[in-house]
C-alpha cells in the first residue's frame, strides 16, 4: 500500500534499500582502490602495522599477496609471538626493504632475534629499528653480523632495560649509515668511539637517555651536523661529560640530569639547552651549576638561533642575583621556552641585555616537568639574600612564586620586561598553551605599545 503522506512524484527510497546503497558505494571504493597499481598499494600498506596489513589479503584475491612485497614490515606489538613473525617473514617476497621496525619482549624471542635481524640484513635495509622490552633480566648480545652492513642509512636502537651494556665489537662498519638514534642505552667511551669510527658518513646523532659516556669525542665525524642527547645519565662520579663537536651546526641538551662540559663546539649555529633539576641533583651545590651552565654559554657566544629551557633560566637567574658575569651574545633568533614566574625573571633580563643583536623573540608557555623554585628559594635564603626583595623586577614588579599563580598583570608585565630589555627586536612570537590561553586577549595590545609585529599563537601540549 503506497505511503499516502509521501510528496507527490519524489519516491522515498526504503530503509532496505539505503543499507543496499551504502553496501554498493563502499563495494565501488574498494574496487577502485583495488584498481590501482600494487607498487601505490604497497605503498600505502607501508605506513600501518604489517599484522593489520596482512589482514587485507581477506578482502579479495586481488588482495591476496600484495602485502607480501611491501617496501616495509613494522612489527610494533611486543606481544606478537614468535610463531607469527617468522611465518611473515617466510611470506615476504620484496628483495629490497626500506624499513624495518621490531618492537618485542626479549622473553622467549631472544633465539629468534638473531634471524629477525639477519633476514631484514639480507633484504638491504635501509632503516632498521630495534625496540627491545624486558620485564626480566634477559641478556642479548648483537651478533657480529650486525656491525657490519652497507646498506643502512638510519639505525634505531631502543634498549629498555638499563643494566646491559650495548655490546660493540671492535669492528663496526655502517659505510652508509646517516642517522643514529640510541635509547636506553649503557655505553662506554671505547663502544662509543668504535661506532662513531665506523660511520664515516653520519649526519645525526641522538642519544636518548644513555649514559656512561665520560667524552663524546666527534672531531673524526666530519659531516656530523645535529648532536641531541636527552636526559643524559649514570655519569660516574657526577662529572660532566666532555662534548667536543666541532663540525657540528646544531646542538640540542634538553633535561640532562648534569650539564656538559663543551670543549669544542666551533662551527655551532644553533643550541637548545635545559638541564633536569630533581631530587637527585639536589646533591649538587649550586654554585657548581652556575659555573657549568655559564662555561656553556661562554662557548655558545657565537650561536645565531638559541633555545633556553625553564630550570637552565632558573640556574642562570641565581648566577645573576649573585652578580656571576654574563658573556655577550650574538644570538640573533632566542626562544624561551618556560612558564612564567619569579625564579627565571633575572635569567631572563640578563640574557637579553647581553643579547645586543637579537632580531625575532620567541616566548613559548611551556610547562616543564621539575620545578625547583623552592630549593633555589631556600638556596638564596642561606646565601643571605633578602627573599622579598631579590626576586622583585628592576621594574617594580612583583612576580608570582608558583607557575599555578599566574594572571593577566604577570603576563602583560612579562612580555614588557623582554621588550624593555631588547634593542634591535623585530618581531616577537608569543605561543600560549591552554593553562595561558586565557591570558590572549591581553597580549596583542601591547604591539603598539611598542611598535613590535606580535604574532600569538594558541596551542595544546603533546600528552
Amino acid at each position: 500500500m503506497a505511503d499516502d503522506s509521501a510528496t507527490p512524484g519524489v519516491r522515498v527510497p526504503s530503509h532496505r534499500y539505503g543499507r543496499h546503497y551504502h553496501r554498493r558505494k563502499i563495494k565501488e571504493a574498494v574496487d577502485s582502490i583495488s584498481s590501482l597499481p600494487d607498487v601505490i598499494l604497497q605503498h600505502i600498506l607501508s605506513f600501518i602495522p604489517t599484522k593489520l596489513a596482512i589482514t587485507t589479503s581477506l578482502l579479495s584475491k586481488r588482495w591476496r599477496h600484495v602485502w607480501c612485497d611491501t617496501p616495509s614490515l613494522s612489527f610494533n606489538d611486543y606481544r606478537l609471538e614468535a610463531p607469527f613473525i617468522d611465518e611473515t617473514l617466510t611470506r615476504y617476497t620484496a628483495s629490497k626493504m626500506m624499513r624495518f621496525h621490531l618492537h618485542t619482549s626479549l622473553i622467549n624471542n631472544v633465539p629468534h632475534l638473531e634471524s629477525w635481524i639477519k633476514f631484514a640484513m639480507s633484504r638491504n635495509v635501509d632503516h632498521l629499528s630495534l625496540d627491545l622490552w624486558n620485564q626480566v633480566a634477559n641478556k642479548f648480545k648483537f651478533p657480529d653480523f650486525f656491525h657490519i652492513n652497507s646498506s643502512l642509512k638510519q639505525l634505531t636502537v631502543v634498549l629498555d632495560f638499563s643494566d646491559t651494556m650495548i655490546a660493540i665489537c671492535s669492528s663496526v662498519s655502517w659505510t652508509s649509515l646517516k642517522k643514529l638514534y640510541l635509547s636506553s642505552c649503557l655505553l662506554s667511551d671505547e663502544s662509543m668511539a668504535n661506532i662513531l669510527s665506523g660511520c664515516p658518513i653520519l649526519e645525526s646523532l641522538t642519544l636518548d637517555h644513555c649514559g656512561g659516556l665520560r667524552v663524546l669525542d666527534l672531531s673524526k665525524s666530519l659531516r656530523l651536523r645535529t648532536l641531541e642527547i636527552n636526559c643524559n645519565i649514570w655519569v660516574p662520579e657526577l662529572t660532566a661529560m666532555q662534548i667536543v663537536v666541532p663540525h657540528t651546526h646544531c646542538l640540542r641538551l634538553r633535561n640532562s640530569k648534569l650539564p656538559c662540559s663543551l670543549v669544542d663546539v666551533s662551527s655551532l649555529k644553533e643550541a637548545k639547552l635545559n638541564i633536569c633539576i630533581d631530587s637527585f641533583s639536589k646533591t649538587i651545590k649550586a654554585d657548581f651549576l652556575q659555573v657549568t651552565l655559564l662555561k656553556m654559554l661562554e662557548k655558545l657566544h657565537n650561536v645565531e638561533k638559541l633555545t633556553l629551557g625553564g630550570n637552565f633560566l632558573q640556574i642562570l637567574s641565581v648566577a645573576e642575583l649573585r652578580g656571576v658575569p654574563f658573556p655577550m651574545f650574538k644570538v640573533k633568533d632566542l626562544t624561551l621556552e618556560t612558564v612564567i614566574f619569579q625564579y627565571v625573571i633575572p635569567g631572563i633580563e640578563r640574557v637579553l641585555q647581553n643579547s645586543p643583536d637579537l632580531k625575532k623573540l620567541t616566548l613559548l608557555t611551556k610547562d616543564f616537568y621539575h620545578k625547583p623554585g623552592e630549593y633555589l628559594g631556600d638556596h638564596m635564603d642561606l646565601q643571605g639574600f633578602n627573599l622579598d626583595q631579590c626576586w622583585k623586577s628592576k621594574y617594580g614588579v612583583f612576580w608570582n612564586k608558583s607557575c599555578l599563580d599566574v594572571e593577566s598583570e604577570h603576563v602583560v608585565s612579562f612580555v614588557e620586561l623582554m621588550l624593555k630589555n631588547t634593542k634591535a627586536l623585530d618581531k616577537m612570537v608569543v605561543l600560549l598553551e591552554d593553562h595561558y590561553v586565557r591570558f590572549k586577549e591581553v597580549v596583542p595590545r601591547l604591539s603598539h605599545n611598542y611598535n613590535i609585529s606580535i604574532a600569538l599563537y594558541t596551542f595544546k601540549p603533546q600528552s
